[in-house]
């Protein structure tokens, strides 16, 4: 299986269109940080728009 392979996730999913939504920097950045701790995933294909 492929690294996009979506075989687990219910059709109902996966036939939606995609939908972006704006981040509110400010609840980002009011985020209790705890929540995350020991987490240390890092996607390996996050590109950083300069």
């Amino acid at each position: 299986k492929s690294r996009k392979d979506v075989s687990n996730f219910d059709r109902e999913f996966t036939s939606e269109a995609p939908k972006l939504t704006p981040t509110d920097k400010l609840f980002i950045m009011n985020l209790d940080q705890c929540e995350f701790s020991g987490f240390s995933y890092v996607n390996p294909e996050f590109v950083v728009t300069v």
